[in-house]
């Protein structure tokens, strides 16, 4: 079996309440172990959606199901349920599992770096359920066969009318392969879809920025950084074991060190995450509460891998902001040497739940982390610092 990895929810397979449903309409059953259409489906839009036959103008073609079988209707309960766009709309029946759903693959037409928006029109049918949880999820295989779930959007559908599921999501990599589903709904549910759009989304103007004053520039907003408390305030992200040990760096590392100045040395303590079933377990804190809107804020920490790797391995501090992902710096590397991950980030809208993480390994390799810190910088400060030191090391050309 696999592992269903949220950036903040893990379950396994056998761990998941599930669903089942039927109908008999006119329709064209496509079971999730049928081999694939040919055809290409039409594009709404123009050529915005990279979803393939997003209203269902081509029947089944391009969708398959996810576990279950999918049906294609053009009315149901005697015509008292009608699509919402176009002619056509979509049903996952005989489902056993909630993960069962609708699926389309969208390799190749989705690309790294670029922000994407997701909308979904849903509902549900049958079951004895009025109300349910339908969520909008991306599988993503990467390039050296590792799995991993991503939670889009979720949303709560009903039986009475059509709703509409929003989200939006970024691939840092170049992906082996990406499937995005629909999923949620309990046992004997079936989930309707009239039309999914995933399009390039669009960039909106950053609000103004207001004038800061009196900001606590260079303090560190995780708890127990430096393990003095042992690890009092962090918790392991799925079932792994945190452990403190010692034999880390005592100098912060170099770009935090760049930004802050003289500090105190660390502390040479570590956290020793073991047991690590897959890529995205580690070690984790809530910082809600703690960041402000506007600032930038510089990421900086020691990393390590234990030995059993072959391959180069990523390690990334990651950010959970509301359930949306946030990269917050990664490295890449091969050895048993500590290593610094670096970057920044900055908030636009307050956020009622943070968490910050770090992950990146494969599955079974010990992870250690020293000294993560998270600090507000002064931005303008900051680049007045850089071309200082730009200007040191590339002299003025001679008259």
């Amino acid at each position: 079996p696999y592992w269903l990895i949220f950036p903040f929810l893990t379950a396994k397979e056998n761990d998941k309440s599930s669903l089942a449903g039927h109908y008999e309409l006119r329709a064209l059953i496509v079971s999730s172990v049928c081999t694939k259409s040919t055809r290409k489906g039409h594009l709404a839009n123009g050529s915005n959606n990279i979803i393939l036959n997003p209203t269902f103008e081509d029947e089944l073609s391009n969708w398959s199901g996810k576990g279950c079988n999918i049906l294609l209707h053009e009315s149901m309960e005697d015509g008292k349920i009608l699509p919402l766009y176009g002619k056509f709309f979509a049903s996952a029946t005989n489902r056993t599992r909630s993960w069962n759903g609708i699926e389309q693959e969208i390799t190749g037409r989705v690309r790294p770096k670029l922000a994407y928006e997701v909308t979904a029109i849903v509902r549900i049918y049958g079951g004895n359920v009025a109300d349910a949880n339908i969520q909008a999820t991306l599988w993503v295989q990467s390039q050296d066969i590792n799995e991993q779930y991503i939670k889009i959007a979720i949303s709560q559908a009903t039986d009475k009318g059509w709703v509409q599921l929003q989200g939006k999501f970024l691939l840092n990599g170049s992906p082996l392969k990406v499937i995005i589903f629909l999923e949620g709904a309990p046992p004997g549910t079936d989930i309707l879809i009239n039309r999914l759009v995933v399009k390039h989304a669009e960039k909106t103007p950053p609000p103004l920025r207001p004038f800061m004053k009196n900001e606590a520039f260079g303090v560190n907003i995780i708890e127990n950084s430096n393990l003095d408390d042992g690890i009092n305030g962090w918790f392991p992200l799925g079932n792994c074991s945190l452990n403190m040990e010692f034999g880390s760096p005592i100098e912060l590392p170099p770009m935090a060190r760049n930004s802050l100045g003289m500090q105190e040395r660390l502390s040479g303590r570590y956290i020793l995450v073991t047991n690590r079933a897959d890529t995205w377990m580690g070690p984790a804190q809530m910082i809600s509460g703690k960041l402000k809107l506007y600032l930038t804020y510089q990421v900086s920490a020691w990393v390590k891998i234990g030995p059993g790797s072959t391959n180069p391995q990523i390690v990334n501090v990651a950010l959970s902001i509301d359930g949306n992902w946030v990269n917050g710096g990664q490295a890449e590397f091969n050895n048993e040497s500590w290593h610094e991950v670096g970057g920044s980030f900055r908030i636009d809208k307050q956020p009622s739940n943070v968490m910050v993480y770090i992950q990146g390994p494969a599955a079974g390799v010990d992870l250690m982390v020293a000294g993560l810190y998270i600090f507000p910088v002064d931005r303008r400060a900051r680049f007045k610092l850089l071309k200082k030191q730009t200007d040191k090391v590339i002299p003025s050309s001679p008259s």
